[in-house]
């Protein structure tokens, strides 16, 4: 049995430590971050008109709601915006992975209904975010959905 000085051991336990840095600094920098947008910063400088869309949203008689079918993603609109003009966007907000983000413009139909379709987006969890106007009143909703 070969006998291994206390120098040596110490030599050893070093390089590992050195080693075991190494390989963490390394996994570190690989390491793939996203921000929530590319322009995160100027967008939270004029978060205040978000809360105040947000406000009236919640000032409606009846919220956007959605329903899941097989192909498609089905959004509602209130029954008070039928007849008006209502323009704006959809933003389907992936936290996990920005590259399968998905934004869409919105185009109400005749009853106020506005059709998503599912092979556009990826199976998980998104935030969907929904800004809107109508008739020089701007409003924004966010909502998790999960797409099964």
């Amino acid at each position: 049995m070969i006998k291994i000085g206390w120098g040596t051991k110490i030599t050893i336990l070093y390089i590992s430590f050195a080693l075991l840095i190494g390989i963490m600094v390394a996994m570190c920098v690989n390491q793939k971050i996203d921000l929530v947008s590319p322009d995160y910063y100027q967008k939270e400088l004029v978060f205040q008109t978000k809360i105040d869309e947000a406000k009236n949203a919640d000032a409606l008689a009846e919220r956007i709601s959605h329903e899941i079918t097989e192909k498609n993603l089905e959004l509602f609109f209130p029954k008070e915006f039928s007849g008006k003009m209502v323009s704006g966007e959809i933003l389907f907000f992936r936290p996990s992975d920005a590259s399968k983000d998905y934004k869409t413009t919105i185009e109400l139909n005749e009853s106020g209904q506005q059709s998503i379709a599912l092979n556009n987006l990826s199976k998980g969890m998104y935030k969907m975010q929904i800004g809107w106007a109508v008739d020089a009143t701007d409003y924004f909703i966010e909502e998790t959905i999960v797409i099964p």
